[in-house]
């Protein structure tokens, strides 16, 4: 009869890693879904006998970083001491013989597959490979957690992987078996669900975060006979449909991709909606797009202010944009409020000093935000003097504390093009964060800038899309569970208008990994404004696109 031995080993995100490293590890790399094979007393159509004393298989690649867990063995799986019940009658040893399970069998989609090993007898350690590459090395039987991950249709790579087991006795015995696993995800970048598309009165969403039912929250507008109104609404995630909404904000001044409104989530499921309302003014609504709708307050701010990004750090309901001192010109302003009420906690400015603009006439304005571990990073644009006399724009980066002490300040040097801006950011599994925006030769046209930032704040490597001819920007950015940078934003094909464009890099050098351009049915701009990267890596966009002389609002999911 053969006795269940349970592997328990905790297998991370797939990336490349070494062989000693794993060795110092404890042996655990990850992997992708797969199926199973088997070795038993009783070969069957199922399973094949397994009976030998292997050696581990040569393990210089490896696919990935992984940790490796423990846990007590079970149904009988603890180490043997090779003293009793391990020989035969004879006196020679007894084989080991060994089964391998996957859950699930074949996979289609990215997720977790749990890998059980079943043995005949008491072993000490089980290794894993996914072919000749190692996952897991030196595991201890337990219970059933060894995880790997399928994350794209390239990590661990579409196609037959065989799963691949030894186990070892305290005895000296040793004995494998495989299973084969098959892998067929979608590419990146294919829909995951037939685009939403707001055939009604919504005219663009501007704005993305996603809920923890991994529903999509969105902010909005739609044009009134009286002028612009902000609304929110929830789709699901599962199917694409309007699950919620909309809900009406108010009358607004400003709306538009990288003008908001702007739309955060808390860890309680409420969302908060930041605009820039008539006046001008920034307001924020805190909302529930539950059924029923509900409105919980709303906070408005000084006269010839504006708020064009919004985030949620705990208690802390932080808004970036700025205050207007002159026709086009303006004063970057970050405010907390409290997320329970609303109250305005703290106000932070930031602009050229006395010395540098006596008059006032440079501008300066934030354009995205971002938590970065226990930083609060906002981005945006500031005009700068140069050695010519004249005026350049360039990006600017400030971080501060939770609380709102100013910690840093940086502004680009402008060392690729003479101009850049930055409108969004986003922080890196890894530290650090990454922001997106354009950068362009002086009165020339734009092309999207990425840059990457070390979790000290300093600027790093810089990546430009080569559109030429074509204006270009990117609105959004965020990182996948691969590492994957995604962005979205617009860019102008040659004899068309303005077409949505979202896109997929390595980093800061390679080819993209996936492209989609989405062009509307009408001729006129068309922006993907807001972005949104799920657990797996799903990617969540929403903007606007011209139809019948109009625009109307859309929303897309992708896979990774």
């Amino acid at each position: 009869m053969v006795r269940r031995t349970l592997l328990s080993v905790a297998v991370l995100a797939a990336c490349a890693g070494d062989f000693d490293q794993l060795l110092q590890q404890g042996g655990a790399y990850p992997i992708s879904d797969g199926t199973s094979g088997s070795t038993a007393d009783d070969p069957s159509p199922a399973s094949t006998t397994a009976d030998t004393t292997a050696s581990t298989a040569d393990a210089s690649a490896t696919i990935g970083e992984a940790t490796s867990g423990s846990a007590s063995a079970t149904d009988g799986g603890t180490a043997s001491d090779g003293a009793t019940g391990t020989t035969t009658d004879d006196g020679k040893a007894l084989p080991v013989n060994v089964e391998v399970f996957l859950t699930p069998t074949s996979v289609d989609k990215v997720g977790e597959v749990q890998v059980m090993v079943s043995t005949s007898r008491p072993v000490a350690t089980i290794d894993v490979f996914d072919g000749d590459v190692p996952l897991a090395l030196g595991a201890t039987p337990g219970d059933p957690v060894c995880v790997f991950e399928v994350t794209s249709d390239n990590v661990p790579g579409d196609g037959t992987h065989t799963i691949r087991a030894v186990a070892h006795a305290a005895d000296g015995v040793s004995g494998q078996a495989e299973k084969d696993l098959t892998i067929d995800v979608a590419p990146g970048g294919i829909d995951v669900w037939p685009p939403y598309v707001q055939v009604g009165p919504i005219n663009g969403f501007t704005s993305a975060t996603l809920l923890d039912d991994a529903a999509i929250a969105a902010a909005g507008f739609y044009e009134t006979q009286q002028g612009l109104e902000a609304v929110a609404v929830k789709i699901d995630g599962a199917t694409g449909k309007l699950e919620a909404g909309p809900v009406a904000l108010g009358k607004v001044a400003l709306a538009s991709a990288g003008s908001g409104p702007a739309i955060a989530a808390s860890d309680d499921g409420a969302v908060f909606v930041a605009s820039t309302q008539l006046g001008p003014m920034w307001a924020v609504s805190k909302v529930w797009l539950d059924k029923p709708l509900s409105f919980e307050w709303k906070a408005t701010g000084d006269l010839k202010t504006k708020a064009l990004a919004v985030t949620v750090a705990g208690p802390f309901v932080i808004v970036v944009g700025a205050l207007e001192v002159s026709p086009g010109t303006h004063d970057l302003r970050v405010w907390w409020l409290a997320a329970e009420d609303g109250a305005l906690l703290h106000e932070a400015p930031f602009a050229a000093s006395l010395a540098d603009d006596p008059p006032n006439k440079l501008d300066e304005i934030g354009r995205g935000v971002a938590i970065v571990g226990d930083e609060v990073i906002v981005v945006g644009e500031r005009m700068i003097w140069g050695d010519d006399n004249k005026t350049y724009r360039r990006a600017v980066v400030l971080r501060y504390s939770l609380a709102g002490e100013l910690l840093d300040e940086w502004t680009s040097p402008g060392e690729i093009l003479a101009e850049d801006g930055a409108m969004g950011v986003a922080p890196l599994r890894g530290g650090g964060f990454v922001t997106v925006g354009w950068g362009r030769n002086l009165f020339t046209i734009r092309q999207v800038m990425t840059r990457w930032f070390s979790a000290a704040g300093q600027a790093g490597p810089v990546r430009v899309e080569p559109t030429p001819g074509n204006d270009a920007i990117g609105y959004a950015i965020g990182e996948d569970r691969e590492g994957k940078i995604i962005i979205a934003g617009s860019r102008k094909q040659p004899a068309t208008d303005t077409d949505a464009w979202i896109f997929a890099i390595p980093g800061p050098l390679g080819a993209h990994a996936w492209d989609v351009v989405r062009n509307g049915p009408g001729q006129g701009p068309d922006d993907a404004a807001g972005l949104a990267i799920g657990p797996w890596g799903h990617v969540s966009v929403v903007g606007s696109e011209f139809s019948d002389l109009q625009p109307r609002a859309f929303a897309l999911r992708l896979y990774p």
